[in-house]
């Protein structure tokens, strides 16, 4: 899981910078953002361990869709 974070945490990160949001501001969203892309990587399955409740991730997707433009 760690490998997937670190990938997904570097994905949400240039998909942010892309989106236009200011350098500042994408630390504190990468962290709150990055179990979207985790979940995409592992295309919702679940190897070892995973703390994101299913409404979490649905919920947290569609602030993330909204925030880069729904790419």
């Amino acid at each position: 899981m760690r490998e997937t974070e670190e990938t997904a945490r570097r994905i949400c990160a240039l998909d942010l910078r892309a989106s236009g949001v200011a350098d500042s501001a994408i630390p504190a969203l990468v962290e709150r953002f990055w179990p979207v892309l985790a979940n995409e990587i592992r295309q919702g399955v679940t190897v070892g361990d995973w703390s994101f409740a299913a409404e979490e991730i649905t919920r947290l997707t569609q602030e993330y869709r909204s925030l880069i433009g729904g790419r």
